[in-house]
């Protein structure tokens, strides 16, 4: 009986997840396909990084300029783990970093241990927004094979999904 009931969740966690899917098409791309201005956007916010990769995202599947996404995948400091996503004129809507879990602040793994007792905490990302201006700890946390996203605020506030914004969705990937 036992062995029915773990294999039926297992099924229905995966149709959950599979049925949560957006449709959002990330492709990578060479740098010769990026438009001029996101190039020269990243360049002068993060004029000595290491870009590693390029990522195209077509946000709903829609191929319309306000519905793609170019993804710089880079190195600071000779770190990696940082992404910025821009829209092709070059506004840069978020740009992200990864944390391991020790480094994520006090506050926030202590609330964590409280409120997802049976999870760990496996690593994190720090985003920041910029219309309108947000800053979201992402962290995903683990339960043996269960994973699970939460969300904090920089005064270590749990910020509920459904005020996210859409494209941190990407992010959780």
């Amino acid at each position: 009986m036992r062995t029915i009931f773990t294999l039926m969740l297992g099924i229905f966690t995966f149709i959950s997840t599979v049925g949560q899917d957006v449709n959002d098409e990330v492709r990578f791309i060479p740098q010769s396909q990026v438009p001029p201005a996101v190039i020269d956007r990243q360049q002068e916010l993060f004029p000595t990084n290491y870009i590693s990769e390029w990522q195209v995202q077509e946000m709903n599947g829609m191929q319309d300029a306000q519905h793609i996404r170019y993804i710089a995948k880079f190195e600071e400091d000779g770190r990696p783990g940082f992404s910025a996503s821009y829209l092709l004129d070059g506004t840069l809507i978020f740009n992200s970093e990864f944390m391991p879990s020790e480094i994520i602040p006090a506050e926030i793994r202590l609330k964590i241990n409280s409120e997802f007792k049976d999870y760990s905490i496996h690593n994190g990302q720090f985003i920041t927004f910029y219309n309108p201006k947000r800053e979201i700890y992402l962290l995903k946390l683990l339960n043996d094979i269960n994973v699970q996203y939460a969300f904090y605020n920089t005064s270590g506030n749990k910020i509920p999904e459904d005020s996210l914004p859409p494209e941190i969705l990407l992010l959780m990937r």
